[in-house]
C-alpha cells in the first residue's frame, strides 16, 4: 500500500545548515540558535520540544515583531507543519506560529529598530525601508503555506471561530469588548451578524458583556485597529485570535 503524500515528504529540515544563522539578524543579534531550536521541534520528548517552540517564538516573534530570522525560518517551519513525522502537538502550534508571523505588525530593520505596518487613507498600506523584513515574511508564508494565508484573509474563518468561542459557558476575558465592537463595523455585515449572533447566545449573562462599558476599539486585549486598517486585516486577526484562544485557552500558544 502507498503511503499517504504527507507520510512521503522529504526531511523537514533538509537544508538547515546551509544558512549562516550567525549572520542572520533575529532581533537580538545572530540567530545561531535557531538551527538547534527547530531540530528540537522533533526532539522524542515533548518537553523539549515545547519549551523549544517558546524559545524559537520569542526570537522569530519577538513583541509581534518578525525580522531576517523569521524570513529565513519560514520555509522549515512550513515542513514542520506539514510532516506527519513531526508530532500533532509540534505541527499545530507551528501553524499558529506562521499565522502569528504573516499577521506581525512591527519588523525589524538592519540597524534593530522597528518599522510598522501603517495604511493611507485609501485602505493601502505604506512601503518600507527594504529589506522590509515583514513584508518579506508575509509573502514567504503565503508562498509557502498559502492555505493558512487564505484562511486568515476569510471573514468566514473569523465569524465562525468567533461563535463557537460565544457557546461555552466560560467567556475568555477579551470577547466581551470585541463582540460589541464586532457588532458596530461599518460595511462588514458577515462580522456584524456573527456578532449579533453571539451577543443573542449570551443575554442569559448579560455582565459578562459590559454592557454598561464604553465600546472599546480592539481586536482583542492589546490589539488595537490602526488608522485605516482594511477589513480583511481586521478579520485576519479576529479570526486568528479566537482561533488561538478556543485551541490553548488565555494563556496562548507557547
Amino acid at each position: 500500500m502507498e503511503l499517504p503524500r504527507a507520510w512521503q515528504r522529504p526531511d523537514p529540515l533538509r537544508g538547515l545548515d546551509r544558512i549562516s544563522w550567525v549572520e542572520v539578524y533575529d532581533g537580538r543579534g545572530g540567530a545561531g540558535r535557531v538551527p538547534r531550536l527547530l531540530r528540537s521541534l522533533m526532539d522524542a520528548d515533548a518537553g523539549v520540544r515545547l519549551d523549544a517552540l517558546r524559545s524559537l517564538a520569542e526570537r522569530l516573534l519577538t513583541d509581534d515583531t518578525v525580522s531576517e530570522a523569521s524570513f529565513c525560518a519560514v520555509p522549515y517551519l512550513v515542513e514542520l507543519g506539514a510532516s506527519y513525522k513531526v508530532a500533532a502537538d509540534v505541527r499545530d502550534r507551528v501553524i499558529f506560529l506562521l499565522a502569528a508571523m504573516a499577521l506581525a505588525g512591527k519588523g525589524f530593520t538592519e540597524e534593530g529598530r522597528r518599522t510598522h505596518r501603517r495604511w493611507n487613507a485609501l485602505g493601502r498600506e505604506l512601503p518600507r525601508t527594504a529589506p522590509d523584513w515583514l513584508t518579506q515574511t508575509r509573502h514567504a508564508v503565503a508562498q509557502g503555506a498559502p492555505k493558512i494565508f487564505e484562511a486568515l484573509a476569510s471573514e468566514r474563518v473569523a465569524c465562525l471561530v468567533a461563535l463557537a468561542c460565544a457557546v461555552p459557558e466560560k467567556l475568555p476575558a477579551f470577547v466581551a469588548g470585541l463582540m460589541q465592537d464586532m457588532t458596530e463595523l461599518p460595511g462588514e455585515e458577515m462580522l456584524s451578524d456573527a456578532a449579533e449572533i453571539a451577543v443573542a447566545l449570551l443575554k442569559r449573562s448579560p455582565e459578562l458583556l459590559g454592557m454598561d462599558l464604553p465600546r472599546p476599539k480592539v481586536l482583542g486585549e492589546g490589539l488595537v485597529r490602526p488608522a485605516h486598517q482594511p477589513r480583511e486585516v481586521a478579520a485576519a486577526l479576529m479570526g486568528y485570535r479566537f482561533a488561538l484562544i478556543s485551541a490553548y485557552g488565555d494563556e496562548g500558544a507557547w
